[in-house]
């Protein structure tokens, strides 16, 4: 049995959602609101790995019980364990190895992406709960690091110069997917692959979130590489899961940011 516990289809919580149905497979979704907190729940599931991994927030994908957490190993995970659909890792094992490099590169970029998503999108909603029952929440979380990310954005502790400089090293990230995508079709080569299917993930939200960075004008390859993956049945389907309407401003604390950025 298959069971993916997931928000709204955005950054790491997209890309489980788009890897399932690729692969045709029949899950059980459970969907919750992770920026009521409803991932803290005692019946929550977790293990050693899920609370210390870097998206502590989810998603979580139980097989028969046992959980995987960490959405770039929820996509090796899947595309290894089931056959049939959709082929999601490359043959070759030179692009096989170009995938799971990507998947390294692009905790990166995740880093910023979830930042400048929470400042935008996350604060706001923050600010609507009460106030008493958000830092009880929030003092409740483990480990401190996690905590300490929840408190930075409900408490607005996000000043523009550290703004400036994520938007910068996103801008770096950005960069080097734009050659990557010059070079081949795909990240990993010529072959669709997880590698793709992490980086939309990340990618999808950005002409939005911030245009100045990813558009026609400046990141072509990106905008089209976006477009290709929207064309697709498994990602279109997996869009139409939100409940919101609105996934690209569904945000949580992700990795944190390099600060040596």
């Amino acid at each position: 049995m298959l069971e993916l516990y997931h928000w709204e289809p955005n950054t790491y919580f997209l890309m489980p959602l788009i890897a399932l149905k690729e692969k045709q497979l029949a899950f059980t979704s459970r969907w919750f609101d992770a920026s009521a907190g409803e991932q803290f729940a005692a019946a929550f599931p977790r293990s050693t790995e899920s609370v210390v991994q870097l998206e502590r927030e989810g998603p979580v994908l139980l097989h028969d019980g046992a959980i995987i957490s960490g959405s770039f190993f929820m996509l090796e995970y899947i595309a290894e364990r089931f056959p049939g659909g959709t082929e999601l890792y490359p043959g070759d094992a030179f692009e096989r190895y170009r995938a799971r490099a990507w998947g390294q590169v692009l905790t990166g970029l995740g880093a910023e992406v979830s930042l400048l998503g929470c400042v935008r999108y996350l604060a706001p909603v923050l600010r609507r709960q009460d106030a008493a029952q958000l830092k009880a929440r929030t003092e409740r979380i483990e480990p401190i690091e996690r905590r300490q990310a929840w408190s930075a954005v409900s408490e607005d502790r996000y000043p523009e110069e550290a703004l400036a400089a994520s938007r910068e090293r996103l801008r770096f990230a950005l960069a080097h997917v734009e050659r990557g995508l010059t070079e081949s079709p795909w990240l990993a080569g010529v072959s669709y692959s997880v590698a793709d299917i992490d980086a939309f993930g990340l990618l999808v939200s950005l002409p939005a979130l911030t245009p100045e960075l990813v558009n026609g004008k400046d990141t072509p390859r990106i905008i089209d590489f976006l477009a290709c993956m929207r064309a697709r049945a498994a990602v279109r389907e997996a869009l139409a899961m939100s409940r919101s309407g609105k996934p690209g401003e569904a945000f949580v604390p992700g990795a944190e940011p390099s600060r040596w950025g």
